[in-house]
């Protein structure tokens, strides 16, 4: 009977000990959240649209490149 009882409350302490392992691990996945990446129409690199320079709908990786095209 014992036995029984300890088998109990381990697979009790199983349970509970992963599901709160699980909900951690979801909210460190969800929690970053993703930028929009936006790509520079002259060289095509990917850059956050946070960092861009942006003129006229365009993005640009530096104010170089911005100026470059504008030429």
């Amino acid at each position: 009977m014992r036995i029984l009882v300890l088998i109990a409350i381990g697979l009790l302490l199983y349970i509970i000990v992963g599901s709160i392992l699980r909900k951690n691990k979801q909210s460190s996945l969800s929690g970053g959240g993703a930028e929009k990446m936006v790509s520079c129409d002259y060289c095509g690199l990917h850059i956050s649209e946070k960092e861009a320079v942006s003129s006229e709908n365009k993005y640009y990786c530096s104010e170089a490149h911005r100026q470059t095209e504008k030429e």
